[in-house]
This record gives C-alpha cells, structure tokens and sequence, in this order.
C-alpha cells in the first residue's frame, strides 16, 4: 500500500534539510595537540598534519584552526601527563570545541611507524581526563584509519568530552588521519551542536 508522497516532497525532508543546516552552518573551533618523541619539531610534519585534518573536517570553510601545541613524549609518564593535561584543560584551548591529539610516529622509519608504548600512554591520560566516552565512534576512526594505513589499527583511539563537557576530545595516530577525519566529521558537527545547547 502506497501513498504516492515520495520522500524528497515530503514534511520530513524539510525538516531533515533544515536540521542539517543549522549543524553544519556553525564552524568547528579546532585545536591541535601534537605528541612527538623526536627532539626536532619537525614543522612540516606538523604543517602536514594540521593541512590533513583541516581538509578531512571540511576545510577553512567548516573548520577554523585555534591553537597548535606540541607536546614532548620523551618524559616520564608522569610528565606526559601533566603535559597532557595543560595542553588540553589549560587557556591554550578556550575557544576550541574539538581537540584533537595526535601522536606523530618516528619519522622516515617504516618498519617502526608508531611509537607504540607512547600511544598508550597518551590514551589512559586522555581517557582519565573524559568525563563522557564515545567507545563507538573511537571503533569508527580507528577502523577507517585502519582502511587507510593498516598499521593505524595498532592505536588505542579515544573519544569523549572535556573541559566540562564544552569541547569534543579525539586521540589518534598520524597514520590514516585524512580517512579518520573524513569519517567523523558529520559526527563531530552533530556533537558539537549539542553541546551548545
């Protein structure tokens, strides 16, 4: 039994349509925290990675950058903690709604991308600091990092809510970061408007 009122002329569209505008109208407020073990802090590195995660948010259009704070991980865990946590919950990030960790592997060795024990460390410091886990869509950007460099799997990813449930927290390695962030982008849109009201 049909009705004949096809869905792209139906109330609902409508409503879908307007939903989506008022989501995606508002600009991500991104900041970036980059963790590295190398001595150097290697600025094109860095500049490929805020250009990655600019472009798979959906550009200077959607996305604009707040902040960029290098983290240093050849500390004590205690140190990288603290570090983390100034990073994060410190005045650098006031006006972000999204911050996103990255773990940046050793440079120009293949056969040890990722610096496995940081990347560990880096997740049970962040997962202490949530206040509310996004488990499910932690799974979504590790896998779709994963379809993009399979070696992305071995990173514990983390998502959830901090600085008092403001901003949206996301932890996850160089390594398929352009797939991760295409990935979650409608998600974080979704997020960050709901946090608003």
């Amino acid at each position: 039994m049909r009705c004949g009122t096809r869905f792209s002329e139906s109330m609902h569209r409508r409503m879908l349509e307007t939903k989506v505008k008022v989501e995606t109208s508002e600009k991500l407020h991104l900041g970036i925290v980059v963790c590295t073990s190398e001595k150097e802090e290697a600025s094109g590195r860095l500049d490929k990675v805020r250009t990655i995660l600019m472009d798979s948010l959906g550009g200077e259009d959607h996305v604009e950058l707040v902040n960029r704070v290098v983290c240093d991980m050849e500390a004590s865990y205690d140190a990288i903690a603290q570090r983390l946590n100034e990073a994060v919950c410190g005045p650098e990030m006031d006006n972000a709604n999204v911050i996103v960790v990255v773990v940046l592997g050793k440079s120009g060795q293949e056969s040890n991308p990722l610096p496995f024990r940081t990347g560990l460390d880096v997740s049970h410091v962040l997962r202490q600091m949530t206040t509310k886990h996004a488990d499910a869509m932690a799974m979504r950007l590790r896998k779709a990092a994963a379809s993009e460099d399979a070696l992305a799997a071995l990173f514990e990813n983390s998502v959830g809510l901090v600085r008092n449930a403001s901003s949206v927290l996301i932890s996850c390695s160089d390594r398929g970061l352009g797939e991760a962030g295409t990935v979650v982008r409608s998600s974080l849109n979704h997020l960050v408007a709901m946090l608003k009201k």
